[in-house]
């Protein structure tokens, strides 16, 4: 058990940095550019966050990253125990999770006002919006950070743990916190966290990352176009729209997780 812990932080930290320990050194580039041109605060903040450099930056250390995991074989992406002739069906209820959560949780946290109880990440989503209207930032937050963050929250903690012979409760829940943590703001803690145990939960049930993979690309993925194609991505939803969403989606969401419970769509081995 002690060797499977030090072997699961070794390769955790390694992806501390690969994906941000690079980063830095190649981010001096841009701070210097910065400096020259007279940048400070916000406007040094979106250059490092949203400028072209930065995203090429952060698409480099992933598609890094997610070579020398899968080329070491520490996580293998793989069906599990998903039978070929359902993955069509295990790629479309895995969607329905994706926007089934990802309304729900929106329109939850609108109804809260979440927003208003911390105006000082406020800012930090204003950096996430412009990230997101740009087709590098789709590509860098849309495609690779998910594959990325699934490998290592899911891959490396999740099935660390469980091979650690952990309850799968505590291997699903605490690397789900921890991958909230990561998200680093308070508005996002809680819905990130059911987020990492849904995606968790996937992958203890059916042995693969890809459910949880496609998810998180979907819901990342959904994010950007409604940023990039919204007048106002920062613009407050109507509360008839708020309840709507909790009348439609939620069911939705009950619908796929109901449909991974199913034993007779999983086969008993993994392949």
């Amino acid at each position: 058990m002690k060797k499977q812990f030090w072997i699961m932080v070794k390769q955790f930290l390694l992806y501390l940095l690969l994906d941000q320990g690079v980063a830095l050194p190649l981010m001096i580039p841009l701070v210097i550019y910065g400096v020259i041109k007279g940048y400070k605060g916000e406007a040094m903040q979106e250059l490092l966050m949203t400028s072209n450099g930065a995203l090429c930056v952060m698409i480099l250390c992933s598609i890094l990253t997610i070579a020398v995991f899968l080329k070491k074989r520490y996580v293998k992406i793989k069906p599990g125990r998903i039978e070929r002739s359902n993955f069509k069906k295990a790629a479309g209820y895995a969607m329905l999770i994706a926007w089934g959560w990802m309304f729900t949780e929106a329109a939850l946290l609108q109804l809260i006002g979440i927003n208003k109880l911390f105006p000082e990440e406020e800012e930090h989503f204003d950096m996430m919006v412009k990230m997101m209207t740009s087709p590098l930032g789709l590509i860098a937050g849309g495609i690779l950070a998910p594959i990325v963050e699934e490998i290592v929250f899911r891959g490396v903690l999740v099935g660390g743990l469980l091979r650690m012979r952990q309850k799968p409760w505590v291997a699903i829940v605490v690397p789900a916190l921890i991958f909230a943590l990561f998200h680093g703001t308070f508005t996002q803690f809680v819905g990130t966290a059911i987020f990492g145990i849904i995606c968790g939960w996937l992958y203890w049930r059916t042995k693969s990352l890809l459910p949880g993979i496609l998810i998180h690309i979907t819901n990342n993925s959904t994010a950007f176009a409604i940023a990039a194609f919204s007048e106002d991505p920062n613009a407050d939803l109507p509360t008839k729209i708020c309840l709507l969403f909790l009348i439609i989606f939620p069911p939705l969401l009950v619908i796929g997780l109901r449909w991974y419970k199913q034993k007779r769509y999983l086969r008993t081995n993994t392949y």
